[in-house]
């Protein structure tokens, strides 16, 4: 009488691992650019403060400030954290436009910037983000 065998031939395992490889692939990648984007959003997280006391300049003065020290903000090197060098406050491209500088990382280079440029109307201030330096795909979805 002949034993039957049971378990998985070589085949079968090298398709199962190649399977799974390509899944975990796929994973990687997708989270390395999630990871990168929440790197890009700190950046905006750490502007709230910043856009309320510009709103509220503007609101007093009718215009925009042209430094952090004219609106009454800490210097630009203040504001950082693990992925932002710096947040300042200029008039270029428009007056009251905040400068959120990126230290280098794996996607985002040394020195990119996320620009944030004030609208005012109707008493009230909006707020649209912009890049040249970043790729679309690194931008917040609010930003694209």
């Amino acid at each position: 009488m002949r034993r039957q065998q049971s378990g998985f031939t070589l085949l079968e395992l090298v398709i199962t691992l190649s399977i799974v490889a390509v899944l975990a692939t796929l994973a990687l990648t997708n989270y390395s650019r999630y990871s990168q984007r929440a790197g890009v959003s700190t950046g905006l997280a750490l502007t709230g403060p910043i856009k309320l006391s510009l709103s509220a300049y503007f609101m007093k003065n009718s215009k925009f400030p042209e430094s952090n020290a004219e609106a009454g903000l800490a210097a630009a090197g203040a504001y950082t954290n693990s992925h932002v060098r710096s947040i300042s406050v200029s008039t270029a491209p428009a007056p009251g436009t905040i400068t959120i500088t990126y230290k280098g990382d794996r996607a985002i280079s040394e020195g990119d910037t996320l620009l944030l440029i004030p609208l005012a109307s109707a008493g009230s201030v909006r707020w649209t983000c912009t890049s040249y330096m970043l790729l679309d795909s690194m931008l917040p979805a609010n930003c694209r």
